[in-house]
């Protein structure tokens, strides 16, 4: 099965990365297209807003919850699938070098471009509440980056413990 999965290379990956951009673009096309964010009688925030009557923050509360989950939901779904294979080069590249020949692991290929998911969606919610900075996408990002360091090293380590 192994020799089956090298010979494939990228092509699964490839595959499930495609498969799950269009999903979650379908899904965004559908939830943006055919679901009322606001219920129609509380259509004068947006004019309130508009006119800079209400802040951003008033008008995200007065907002369908179910639809506005599933948007953020089906950005991590699209974004997962766009950063699936960067996500799956990178880790071929930066593997050890003992381990070069084979394919990176698919759960920590999945496991990246999920957090690169989470983050854009975070940062999306951010820019919703008019709370979006330079500064905040970023340190989002570190911490991203640096929990994912820290499962790298804590596999590694149970890698190099396991008994051969």
């Amino acid at each position: 099965m192994q020799r089956f999965l090298h010979r494939l290379g990228v092509l699964p990956v490839l595959l499930l990365a495609a498969g799950l951009f269009a999903l979650g673009a379908l899904a965004l096309d559908r939830i943006v297209n055919t679901i009322w964010l606001f219920d129609p009688n509380r259509l004068e925030l947006t004019r309130a807003v508009v006119l800079q009557r209400v802040d951003a923050a008033t008008l995200l509360a007065a907002a369908n919850r179910e639809a506005l989950l599933a948007f953020m939901a089906a950005v991590i779904v699209a974004v997962t699938g766009l950063f699936m294979v960067p996500a799956y080069y990178l880790n071929k590249r930066f593997n050890p070098p003992e381990l070069r020949d084979q394919p990176p692991v698919f759960l920590a290929v999945l496991r990246q471009s999920m957090f690169a998911g989470f983050w854009v969606a975070f940062c999306l919610w951010l820019q919703m509440n008019r709370t979006f900075g330079l500064a905040v996408a970023l340190l989002a990002a570190a911490v991203l980056i640096l929990f994912e360091l820290v499962l790298q090293i804590r596999e590694r380590a149970a890698a190099v413990a396991a008994p051969r």
